[in-house]
């Protein structure tokens, strides 16, 4: 009598072992690069702090009623929605926070920014994913592109509710929400033109797929960073209670 083998989990193992390779890489470039301009970054933001603090509070104020309506929560289903559903701040709230408790419960000795870095990371990393994805097959790269800006945008809203969560904000309150469209004004704005600027030379195959990967990656680095800043920055003057 003839056995069958049990199904090998080395193939599972190595890709494991790859992507926590990638990721730790990932996290010392975006710690170097987020710890040397960090000084800087935060003498620029406070001076903005007064003005965009009324601001983010009005518009999530506003936006708040908008974006728990019952036609918008259904939206969440439909795929072509996420950027409109990103720029509302609609995220699953309860998953944030349990992102963050189990980030913090397996780094407990790191603190707020370190935490942070990692969550950007991670989220680059998903966006390089995506970005390739997008570009697989070079005669359809174009006709996805927003599906890819739209699926970038919705790790970028999540990662900006991470990182306040990590930095004591509640992800519940509807300042998040004005947050949200604030630090995407501050980061993006040139970077969704380069972005949308590249969309054509996506289509080239072989360059399509770095470009879309390398934009997507530098898309999330700097709306993370620029949320890193934005909530140490409030810290430092602070007008919520934090949780």
């Amino acid at each position: 009598m003839t056995t069958t083998p049990p199904p090998s989990t080395e193939p599972k193992d190595q890709t494991r072992e790859t992507f926590q390779a990638v990721t730790q890489v990932a996290q010392a470039i975006v710690t170097v690069l987020d710890n040397v301009t960090a000084t800087t970054g935060n003498a620029v933001l406070s001076r903005l702090q007064p003005f965009l603090e009324p601001m983010t509070a009005t518009v999530g104020s506003v936006v708040g009623p908008i974006a728990n309506l019952p036609f918008i929560q259904y939206a969440t289903a439909v795929p072509g929605m996420r950027v409109l559903l990103a720029a509302l701040g609609q995220v699953n709230v309860e998953e944030v926070r349990s992102q963050v408790d189990e980030l913090r419960s397996q780094y407990p000795l790191e603190g707020k920014r370190t935490l942070a870095q990692r969550v950007m990371a991670e989220t680059a990393l998903k966006a390089a994913g995506v970005g390739l994805a997008t570009n697989f097959v070079p005669p359809v790269a174009f006709a996805l592109t927003l599906v890819d800006i739209g699926a970038v945008a919705a790790l970028q809203a999540s990662m900006i509710y991470r990182i306040a969560t990590i930095y004591g904000y509640s992800p519940t309150d509807h300042d998040r929400r004005g947050e949200v469209l604030a630090i995407w004004l501050l980061s993006s704005t040139t970077a969704g033109m380069v972005k949308s600027g590249l969309s054509i030379a996506e289509v080239i195959p072989g360059l399509g797929a770095v470009l879309g990967i390398a934009t997507d990656a530098s898309l999330v680095y700097s709306v993370g960073y620029f949320a890193c800043r934005y909530y140490e920055t409030k810290r430092s003057a602070p007008t919520e209670i934090m949780v």
